[in-house]
């Protein structure tokens, strides 16, 4: 049944509780663009009809504000590493990246008498480091269980069994990866040897995912309410769905949350891989803290020698893999290393690799088909190297019978250079050694991509998620090394902690408090190396400087700008400029323009590359004032107008950069992230890889086109499939369903709503029809399903336009034939 929310945060709210949809592999023709596309999700069947009557009924009573479908959100897919005794852990805490040190060490400030919402998997609140209990007079004093171990909204175990107790008490055997223990520490761990971000906050934790699966809106809505009425004074969330409308049912209420007065930071999401447009909700609400990944300057890694050298170098091994790379001699495991097809074409493969490591460079073809080409040579493991300028990386390996290992290009290009003067050998060592990466205090590359569908600015800060040791229950060894905005999120929530503690019981608001961080945030090139700024498509205003934040005196509000498309342009902000210290502040007014973010690779469909690719296209910004003197106490407003750059319209560029504040006295610099985009995303097509389609498969294996007939019978047939794949997102797709005389007569399904873009990881969409309608009188909806006589039919896939108007800007489908019987 549906759950009617009695709450003011929710007041005159409803949030629909639809089946759940369930996902079925397909590896169907993509007409055009690939041969194969992964998963669809089934978004609407017949047995929806009856609760649909009743919502469109209470939608129209004039008693209900709003009408939200209820969606599943998977548990974050984070894997750790253990960690072993013994090791640098001072190294591994990435405090002095984020200036956390100096708020412990030079302010005596760890968090405490803050308490900080976590709304995750539960937590191991009797780990030593999390305070060894529950409840008062305990680091983790608030909270509750309400999913319980079997609970996966998208299983039969979907009924929650919820329980007083957060305790995550999951095994290994289940799959569980002590998500929320970890998250916990990193906020306010606390042991001889471990410090989090705020050690002295209070914690409560809020379990909504059991041990394995997935949780629904419904469920995360509860636990964000009853966080919030606890009295919590953050709320942490490392969740999220990918599709970016602020208006999903979980955003609204963080949006309503964060006006309270009480910061919701929500983690951006972990789709970088996937391009542009990926950062999820509900961390696009509005008002919500959307937090991006940087990398930790060190990591855990095995370690290796090149056998007549003391340099010690990182690999990792691949996932999975049949055993344990052997010492030996290592040779070139193809004829022209670097080809980027190394070892794919077994013809190209030496004849010397028998019975030794080969090493070649990633790229072309799958780490498997490497591998399993060189075993068939001989070769006992493979070393494959990273791509230019990449760092060692996790080859993933399922059927690879030999082992496989990855480490980073420039050591690649070492042992290459060794064994071009003779015989080369190495030694992989047995302990892990913590060791700097040539990623580190840079974004990411999981890291999702902004902005939100709206085209407001997200995500708005970065913490540090990658390769972040903090605390595992202790069936999952107790200690270990997770990566994801998952981990960056409870560091920028352990951050907000420290700054609230500073103000020593001062009023403050949640907005005031992001764009502290925002305008002394740091900012990091695209590439540790590059004489350049990365985009704040992907890192928001930059990297958390908690010292400065808490500090400094002078403040800019709003702290980020979207500019939005050309077609919508939002030419010119105002920015207030305040000065709470004691001195007079003076600041030269700068353009620091970032690299661009190209989102698509043609344009024939649109389609994201995945992932992005960058230029250099930038906006030109007039300034009102070219420098700024203000006085204590005192206040000023400088004018910022974009000139967006010259790039095709077509290519839809991102462009970005900071509006810098030169400091001409000792405070520091301030920096306000803009972003825009050059083109009009109304004209971009939602749909693509030559769908809407209608099959009788879910294989898509025939497809009926707009000459066939489709004859359902609904005694034995199966019922009509539709299959989409969504270029760009859309707010809905109506599903007109009209006569044999062409006539709409009603529509054949609830409009599918707030729907988002495909990507390699979820690749589309299906629905299927039962051959119900909800009829129309004078073109209005009637609140009432019915079963469609038989005869001769044809149904529409009317998709909105992306930011399109609802009365006219419409991509529409309309089907072949459907005869029901």
């Amino acid at each position: 049944m549906p759950r009617l929310f009695d709450h003011d945060l929710l007041k005159g709210a409803i949030v629909q509780i639809e089946q759940k949809p369930s996902s079925s592999s397909r590896s169907a023709k993509s007409r055009s663009k690939s041969d194969e596309q992964p998963t669809l999700s089934l978004l609407s069947t017949d047995e929806d009809s009856l609760f649909d009557d009743i919502f469109n009924s209470m939608a129209k009573s004039g008693l209900v504000t709003n009408v939200y479908p209820v969606r599943v959100v998977q548990r974050p897919d984070t894997a750790a590493t253990t960690a072993a005794n013994g090791i640098d852990i001072d190294k591994l805490l990435p405090h002095s990246q984020t200036q956390v040190d100096r708020v412990h060490n030079e302010l005596n400030n760890t968090g405490k008498g803050i308490t900080v919402g976590i709304i995750d998997s539960g937590v191991d609140y009797m780990h030593p480091a999390l305070g060894g209990g529950f409840g008062e007079g305990y680091k983790v004093r608030y909270g509750k269980d309400l999913v319980g171990d079997d609970y996966d909204a998208n299983s039969s175990n979907s009924t929650p069994v919820p329980d007083d107790d957060p305790m995550d008490a999951c095994v290994a055997s289940t799959g569980a990866s002590g998500h929320g223990t970890h998250v916990s520490g990193i906020v306010a761990g606390k042991s001889d040897n471990f410090t989090g971000v705020a050690p002295d906050a209070t914690l409560g934790m809020w379990r909504v995912f059991g041990c394995t699966g997935s949780a629904s809106d419904d469920v995360i809505i509860d636990a964000m309410l009853d966080a919030y009425d606890t009295g919590v004074d953050i709320i942490s969330m490392s969740l999220g769905d990918t599709y970016g409308w602020p208006e999903g049912a979980s955003a609204v209420v963080a949006e309503r949350i964060t006006a309270k007065g009480v910061p919701v930071i929500i983690a951006a999401g972990n789709e970088g891989a996937t391009g542009a447009f990926t950062v999820s909700v509900p961390s696009v609400g509005h008002g919500a803290y959307s937090v991006a990944s940087f990398d930790n300057n060190y990591n855990l890694m095995d370690t290796f020698q090149v056998d007549g050298s003391t340099e010690t170098y990182g690999y990792a091994k691949g996932s999975p893999t049949p055993s344990d790379i052997p010492n030996g001699r290592i040779v070139a495991g193809d004829k022209n290393v670097g080809s980027n097809s190394d070892a794919c074409d077994a013809s190209n493969i030496p004849s010397n690799v028998s019975g030794n490591l080969a090493i070649v460079q990633r790229g072309s073809c799958a780490f498997d088909d490497k591998a399993n080409n060189l075993a068939k040579a001989g070769a006992v493991g493979v070393v494959v190297f990273n791509t230019e300028g990449q760092d060692v990386f996790t080859p993933s390996t399922p059927n690879a019978t030999i082992p496989v290992v990855g480490i980073a290009y420039d050591v690649g290009n070492t042992i290459l250079a060794d064994i071009e003067k003779g015989d080369t050998s190495v030694t992989f060592a047995d302990e892990q050694q913590v060791r700097p990466v040539n990623t580190g205090n840079t974004v990411s590359s999981f890291s999702s991509v902004g902005a939100s569908y709206e085209l407001d600015f997200a995500p708005s800060i970065a913490g540090v998620g990658g390769n972040i040791y903090s605390t595992l229950p202790r069936q999952l060894g107790t200690w270990g090394i997770m990566s994801g905005t998952s981990m960056a999120t409870p560091y920028v929530s352990g951050s907000v902690a420290l700054f609230l503690n500073s103000l020593k019981g001062k009023k403050t608001t949640p907005a005031f408090i992001l764009e502290q961080f925002q305008n002394y945030a740091f900012k990091a090139p695209n590439k540790n190396g590059e004489d350049n700024i990365d985009s704040p498509f992907k890192q928001g205003a930059g990297l958390v400087q908690v010292y400065d934040a808490i500090q400094q005196q002078v403040h800019v509000s709003p702290g980020g700008i979207s500019f939005n498309d050309t077609a919508n342009l939002h030419k010119t902000y105002t920015l207030t400029i305040t000065n709470n210290g004691d001195s007079i502040v003076s600041y030269q007014v700068l353009n620091n323009v970032s690299v661009s973010v190209v989102p698509y690779g043609d344009r024939e469909e649109y389609q994201f590359t995945e992932p992005a690719t960058y230029g250099i296209d930038s906006a030109k910004l007039r300034f009102s004032k070219k420098s700024i003197k203000i006085s204590p106490g005192k206040s000023a407003k400088l004018d910022v107008t974009v000139i967006p750059p010259k790039s095709n319209p077509a290519d839809h560029i991102m462009y970005g950069g900071y509006v810098q504040l030169k400091s001409q006295q000792k405070q520091k610099d301030i920096t306000i992230p803009y972003m825009g985009i050059v083109g009009n995303q109304h004209e971009l097509p939602i749909y693509g890889y030559d769908t809407p389609y209608l099959t009788n498969s879910t294989d898509g294996t025939y497809v009926f086109g707009p000459n066939d007939t489709y004859v359902y019978d609904r005694t034995s047939g199966t019922a009509p499939i539709f299959i989409i794949y969504m270029n760009n997102p859309t707010r809905e797709i109506q599903a007109p369903l009209y006569n044999e005389k062409g006539k709409k007569i009603g529509y054949a399904f609830t409009d599918l709503t707030l729907l988002g873009r495909s990507t390699s990881s979820n690749a589309g969409i299906m629905v299927q029809w039962f051959g119900t309608y909800t009829p129309t009188l004078f073109n209005v909806q009637l609140p009432i399903t019915l079963r469609a006589p038989a005869g001769k039919y044809r149904i529409g896939l009317n998709a909105l336009k992306w930011l399109g108007n609802p009365k006219e800007d419409w991509e529409e489908w309309t089907s072949g034939v459907i005869q029901v019987k």
